[in-house]
């Protein structure tokens, strides 16, 4: 039996076949088969031809066609046209036109929608009006199709006025329309109009979305909140549209802009078939996140897929290298990009300018930089940012110089960076700005006062903010974070009350620096009012508002009231959890922060570094020792975090306030990395109170010979070794410490006094154990100041500012006066009943309870009145009459008879 010959009838239906299939990639065989079978030249046969050519994007055999067609009509223009519209060479649709008129033929419905298609991917605005103008001419308006079409080409030209005035005029509801009129207002950044046109399709005629319609709705909903993300979320997966890939990867970039990554990755688990722009969407959400080790691992998980990496990937991921510090890595993906066709693009090449910064490689920085064939003002901008984050100023503002002098014009944007990074040159940057017509610019302004305020230059800051003709809240907030940063709480209150009288809304963040200021004054009514006002402005909701409330109710000494707000918090995340952690540590409450670890597991929230620094700091002050070595000890099998100095530097509190120096001496041995001099420091305190000479001067030793010289260290220093009896090497660091010219401040206790009232407000029951030793030596000086020999002389310590004492029998409140006069005025005390003292409280949050014999009321008093360390124990207001101050010749008096 004979094969049969195929039909040209046959031939036609394989072509459409083939094209309604997608099967495209045929077409040069049925072509051939065509000429073997004598059915050429007929138009009907070549037009099919064209249009599979153009399907399968193979333009060079389409013009062969074209070109070879003995009698081309108005479907071979049409077709051709359409394809070059739908290329990477839009601009040769224009080419054709000619030709058509030439012709004799005029262009139909589907060539105008077709060059208007041209007309918006190349936004051509004016070569678009007049293909409009030719619409109207050759009454084509009221087609569908071109008039979607017009819809989409003036909202890529954002102009929104155009577009809603042509959709205006559409008398019939049609769901194309809809669809692109809904897109181009996304485009356009009119996210509330696009959502409520939706809704106004669906109630009108039942508009049934498409993949693309959701596409733009969840666009939108990304930019309004994340409720109505989560409604046309659900309204997808009732359409069974999402599980697209188109949807679902829209979705992941919703989820990961609002910050909830944990559904956006369940919404990436959901979706069957995997693309480079799904995977994108979710390493881009790990890394603006912060979520970099999240990034890295769906990196790897892309690559072991066998996809390739995209310009947004590999911008993404060096991100996240940064971020890290991850340099190893970093050089291995741009060694990948090395070889790819993205080493010249701008966007990564920048990306990788970044990285390298970030991890402190500026010479590679430099060579990327010098390497990069096309260099804009973005890339100037990240070396300028990247090298004032290194701390090379004066080349930044050598390389802004260079930036002029190649006749590259700064933009605002520029300045912005320059002045951020180089806060020693903002009044440089200032001029710069002022001359090329930026000074004014609100942008500028405010990056100018963030570097005077972070510099410290307060003065300048307030008088520039005062000379700011316009005063946005990122002005305001900038003002208040710097003066609470400062110390100056009060100013910053005053200056938010300005701000309210100034009828300018406070946001999140500026909610947040002054709950701060009300946390440090120890302010609960005004941290009250602030909490109302945070109601009122709708930013109770936020994340940075909630953990500074459970910061300052926690600080004011109103834990319950913390405790309260976290609980009716609807949404805990870590940061909430830390914060409380947190507050149960300040008040010495230990088994609290504990049990809200195990909460933490409960809910499945994960704790962090930063967790594991509070619940270690709070087994610290409240002795649970056990307990801390527990945690320190699951810390990496149990939760994955490998522990850092700070860790490590909590642990030796730890067990330096109870006395367990020997057990201190074995962590920083074992330590996997050199103990900093912040550790010495707290190893140094705990052989000052619990009197070990030996650890002292080891401690001694590495926190002197580090670039950290501080008097409270030498003064340390000194009383541990007088406390010891060792009266050379104690003369020897006091004449070091003469030697550096450092010595005590006179006065700066009473500056501490309030801050001594705040602290005990709260109500702290943390416990420290004075040593046998420095009890004694405590003792013993209260009996050299009554006039009693002794062998040995403790040299008080009149620098460390914590640690101030106070007897706990008289409580706050009670005759100031008379307490003052017995201070400064101990010869005028008179005998009383002996009394048992039953704790010691220092100003560290740590108390003992202390069995001490019967002494003689005077006798004690007078040890209180010489003391400099106990001198503000009952924190009085600072004496303001001469007569109660004795003179210096009286203490010079005092001090030889110690001697």
């Amino acid at each position: 039996m004979g094969i049969s010959t195929p039909t040209r009838n046959s031939i036609v239906s394989a072509i459409k076949h083939y094209v309604s299939q997608g099967v495209v990639s045929e077409g040069k065989a049925i072509h051939a088969q065509i000429i073997k079978c004598g059915f050429l030249p007929e138009t009907l046969l070549y037009n099919h031809l064209l249009n599979i050519y153009c399907k399968s994007s193979d333009y060079v055999s389409a013009e062969r066609v074209f070109d070879e067609m003995p009698e081309k009509n108005l479907v071979s223009f049409a077709t051709l046209i359409s394809g070059y519209s739908r290329s990477h060479n839009p601009q040769s649709a224009y080419l054709l036109v000619p030709r058509l008129q030439e012709a004799g033929l005029s262009p139909n419905n589907f060539v105008f929608s077709s060059l208007i298609l041209t007309c918006s991917k190349l936004l051509s605005v004016d070569r678009g009006k007049q293909i409009h103008s030719q619409v109207i001419v050759s009454g084509f308006e009221t087609d569908p199709f071109v008039r979607t079409s017009l819809v989409d080409m003036y909202s890529k030209f954002n102009d929104l006025n155009s577009a809603t005035s042509i959709f205006g005029q559409c008398t019939v509801s049609d769901p194309i329309m809809y669809n692109s009129m809904i897109s181009g207002l996304v485009s356009f950044g009119s996210f509330e109009e696009a959502v409520y046109l939706f809704v106004k399709a669906r109630r009108d005629f039942d508009l049934r979305p498409s993949e693309f319609t959701f596409g733009s709705l969840i666009k939108a909903s990304a930019n309004i909140e994340i409720e109505v993300g989560e409604q046309v979320h659900v309204f997808s997966i009732k359409t069974g549209l999402d599980f697209d890939c188109f949807v679902g990867t829209s979705l992941v970039d919703m989820y990961g802009r609002f910050g909830d990554m944990e559904s956006s990755e369940k919404v990436f688990r959901s979706i069957l078939s995997l693309d480079i722009a799904l995977y994108n969407a979710i390493i881009v959400g790990f890394s603006q996140n912060s979520l970099d080790e999240k990034a890295l691992q769906f990196y790897q998980e892309l690559r072991s897929r066998g996809l390739i990496p995209s310009d947004v990937t590999f911008s993404s991921i060096l991100r996240a290298c940064g971020s890290l510090k991850h340099v190893k890595l970093g050089k291995i993906i741009h060694g990948m990009i090395q070889s790819s066709e993205f080493h010249k693009d701008l966007a990564v090449n920048t990306a990788l300018i970044d990285m390298y910064m970030k991890c402190g490689c500026v010479e590679e920085s430099w060579k990327v930089f010098r390497r990069m064939p096309n260099i804009n003002t973005i890339s100037y901008n990240s070396m300028i940012c990247g090298l004032g984050q290194n701390g090379k100023f004066y080349e930044a503002v050598k390389l802004f110089i260079d930036m002029k002098c190649l006749y590259m014009e700064p933009d605002h944007a520029t300045f912005v960076v320059l002045m951020s990074s180089c806060l020693g040159h903002e009044r440089i940057s200032y001029v710069h700005a002022i001359k090329h017509g930026f000074g004014s610019d609100a942008m500028v302004q405010n990056s100018l006062l963030d570097g005077l305020v972070k510099a410290g230059f307060m003065n300048e800051a307030q008088e520039l903010f005062h000379k700011m003709p316009q005063r946005t809240v990122i002005s305001w907030t900038t003002i208040i974070s710097g003066l609470s940063q400062l110390g100056c709480h009060s100013d910053a209150l005053e200056l938010f009350k300005s701000m309210q009288l100034a009828a300018i809304s406070p946001n999140c963040f500026t909610i947040s620096c002054i709950l701060k200021a009300c946390g440090n004054l120890a302010n609960l009514d005004h941290g009250r009012c602030i909490h109302a006002c945070s109601i009122k402005h709708g930013t109770d909701d936020d994340e940075f508002t909630n953990s500074s409330l459970l910061d300052m109710y926690a600080n004011c000494g109103a834990l319950g009231d913390s405790l309260n707000l976290f609980e009716e918090l609807p949404k805990k995340d870590v940061v909430s959890w830390n914060s409380m952690i947190t507050g149960c540590a300040q008040h010495g409450k230990g088994a609290e922060s504990l049990k809200l670890l195990g909460d933490m597991d409960k809910y499945g929230v994960r704790p962090n570094h930063v967790t594991f620094v509070s619940l270690l700091t709070s087994c610290s002050r409240s002795g649970l020792v056990d307990e801390g070595v527990h945690i320190f000890e699951s810390m990496t099998p149990k939760y994955g975090i490998v522990p850092c100095m700070e860790h490590y530097a909590c642990l030796v509190d730890m067990f330096g306030r109870v006395g367990m120096l020997d057990r201190v001496k074995r962590l920083i041995e074992s330590m996997p990395f050199e103990p900093d001099v912040s550790i010495w420091k707290i190893v140094l305190a705990a052989c000052k109170l619990h009197a070990d000479a030996e650890l002292a001067k080891i401690a001694g030793d590495h926190v002197l010979g580090s670039d950290h010289q501080e008097k409270a260290s030498f003064v340390a220093i000194q009383n541990v070794l007088s406390m010891t009896h060792n009266w050379d090497e104690a003369a020897e660091t006091r004449k070091k410490m003469r030697d550096l010219g450092l010595r005590k401040d006179p006065g700066s206790y009473l500056e501490e006094v309030s801050e001594q009232k705040k602290k005990r407000m709260k109500g702290d029951t943390d416990v420290p154990r004075l040593s046998p030793a420095a009890l004694q030596n405590q003792l013993e000086q209260a009996a050299r100041l009554k006039g009693e020999q002794v062998a040995a002389r403790a040299i008080p310590d009149d620098a460390e500012k914590d640690e101030w004492f106070e007897v706990l029998d008289e409580e706050p409140g009670d005759d100031e006066d008379s307490v003052r006069s017995l201070l400064v005025h101990p010869q005028d005390a008179t005998s009383q009943e002996p009394k048992r003292i039953d704790r010691i409280r220092c100003q560290s949050r740590r108390h003992s309870r202390i069995a001490m014999q019967s002494i003689d009321s005077e006798y004690f008093r007078t040890a209180i009145s010489e003391s400099i360390f106990i001198s503000e124990a009952f924190s009085l207001s600072p004496v303001k009459t001469t007569s109660d101050i004795r003179t210096q010749s009286e203490i010079t008096d005092k001090k030889k008879k110690m001697n």
